[in-house]
């Protein structure tokens, strides 16, 4: 499953009219499956219409080309996700499920949290559901997923709980979400560490990387293969791709949905707080990352060397 970003025209609005050729972009690169809004598709800075104008674009463009859209509806307010699930929901079965991440200002109990989810669930009572977590950017219940997992298995208050969308480091909080109940859909999302999560019982990897780099196209495609050297060489050049991203991103700068621009698959800029990489900073990561293989061709010059 790829993280898929927002596009946006150079004034900053949402641009849904670039999201056809991004969906192509998507399944040229045999990935059957798109999360939209999510945090690399910067949802918690778009609007409700924003939001739903999306859900419905990627609706329209992903189906066809057989990929399955999972929408992430978490918002600071609980009326704003339940009104974002239904709306998800009345799209003709063309969301495959939702992914809701916890608020984040007013931070929640693992009971509280419990009961938002619940809440939020109940208004698309027929898609999949599962609890995003990503503690490192919410800074909401780092090592708790597994009690979370736990209360909600045991209330059974969430019927259409499919599992968590796991974004931590934390390998024995994934573990113990592993061993709740008769076994739950977990979907991990570091990159830099997807094959650990593969060898333990994930179920699929969620990543941002297989946008632009084949660095865990590659591992996936050879862990599958029954290839665990290879696979792990080439989770191991994944890393090395990821370890770039720090210096750019304590300065909130956007640095994978620049990276976009190098493949060819301009979605246009950050909306702040977040902002892009300069054009000197972008050159220079592509140099160094290019001079790694860590970065996909651009389509654009591999399409002008297929007419020649």
């Amino acid at each position: 499953m790829i993280a898929v970003y927002t596009p946006l025209t150079q004034d900053g609005t949402l641009d849904v009219t670039n999201i056809p050729a991004y969906a192509k972009f998507v399944a040229a690169r045999n990935i059957t499956n798109v999360l939209p809004a999510g945090s690399n598709g910067e949802s918690l800075s778009l609007s409700v219409n924003e939001r739903k104008a999306l859900a419905e674009a990627w609706a329209a463009a992903a189906p066809p080309l057989g990929i399955k859209v999972y929408m992430h509806i978490g918002s600071e307010s609980l009326v704003e996700s339940q009104e974002l699930a239904a709306h998800a929901a009345s799209l003709n079965s063309s969301i495959a499920g939702l992914v809701c991440m916890a608020p984040v200002y007013f931070k929640p109990t693992v009971g509280t949290l419990h009961d938002f989810l619940a809440a939020v669930a109940s208004h698309a009572p027929q898609l999949p559901f599962w609890f995003y977590h990503f503690p490192d950017g919410t800074g909401v219940l780092p090592g708790q997923a597994h009690t979370l997992l736990e209360m909600a298995d045991k209330s059974g208050k969430i019927p259409n709980l499919m599992g968590i969308k796991f974004t931590d480091y934390n390998l024995m909080d994934f573990q113990l979400c592993l061993q709740v109940g008769s076994g739950y859909n977990m979907l991990f999302g570091r990159d830099e560490e997807a094959l650990a999560a593969l060898l333990l019982g994930a179920d699929a990897a969620v990543s941002s990387t297989v946008g632009y780099s084949p660095t865990l196209r590659d591992a996936i495609l050879l862990w599958n293969r029954g290839d665990r050297k290879g696979a792990v060489s080439a989770q191991m050049r994944n890393a090395k791709l990821c370890s770039f991203f720090a210096q750019y991103e304590s300065d909130a700068k956007n640095v994978q949905k620049s990276l976009m621009k190098v493949v060819g698959m301009d979605v246009g800029p950050s909306r702040l707080p977040k902002q892009d990489l300069s054009s000197a900073e972008l050159k220079s990561l592509q140099v160094k990352l290019s001079s790694l293989n860590l970065l996909d061709a651009d389509v654009r010059t591999s399409a002008a060397h297929s007419t020649v």
